[in-house]
């Protein structure tokens, strides 16, 4: 019942690879410079939200565990967590970032959200973000719907029942649902819940983003 460690779909003619951030199975270490045993599972958003990118834009499949290698030993993984411009900053000088299919071009996190809408709107790229403190999503298109500005979020920890989340999601993409486990505080398993990993979001309290631009 529980959903595995990815998930594939398509949506909008694209062939799209999920990978579930909420699964025990990422095992993989993703520590800060402290011993805090992070794994990709409870930390590796960031990681994660690029392979997401790098999949809309070039089509291929990458692999969190190689990404999450080269973050701890670029710069990407400190006692603040992702360094999101450490990291693009040195993907970009290793070639990493070209077999991603995006370039950065050193301007670390926006707030211009005139800026954002027209980099998806006119496909210059997609974008990393944080819709809340201290987790990273994808963008990665955008629509007006209803009157309203919309972007297409692939979230790995699919976080539309989150508190902090629900008031801006506007339609989940069925095909994306995650199931997980909810236990107590003490661990006592209490049941299933299903949450949606592709969601549209009102662009209106978008924050906090790096633009990736297509090659």
């Amino acid at each position: 019942m529980e959903t595995g460690k990815r998930i594939d779909l398509t949506y909008g003619g694209k062939a799209i690879t999920v990978f579930n951030q909420r699964s025990r199975l990422w095992t993989h270490p993703y520590d800060y410079q402290t011993p805090q045993k992070a794994t990709l599972s409870n930390a590796g958003c960031g990681v994660f939200s690029i392979c997401h990118c790098g999949q809309w834009l070039t089509g291929k499949v990458f692999e969190p565990d190689e990404l999450a290698e080269f973050s701890m030993a670029n710069g990407g993984r400190g006692d603040d967590g992702t360094d999101r411009p450490a990291l693009l900053s040195a993907m970009m000088r290793k070639g990493w970032a070209a077999e991603y299919g995006f370039r950065y071009v050193f301007d670390g996190l926006r707030n211009d959200r005139d800026t954002l809408w027209a980099h998806l709107t006119e496909k210059r790229g997609v974008a990393l973000c944080n819709l809340r403190v201290g987790h990273i999503v994808a963008l990665v298109d955008a629509r007006i719907r209803d009157g309203e500005n919309q972007v297409l979020v692939i979230d790995p920890y699919s976080e539309t029942l989150d508190n902090r989340i629900r008031p801006i999601v506007r339609e989940a993409v069925e095909d994306s649902a995650i199931t997980s486990r909810v236990t107590s505080d003490t661990g006592v398993f209490l049941g299933w819940q299903t949450q949606y990993a592709l969601y549209w979001a009102s662009c209106d309290t978008i924050r906090d983003f790096n633009l990736l631009h297509a090659l």
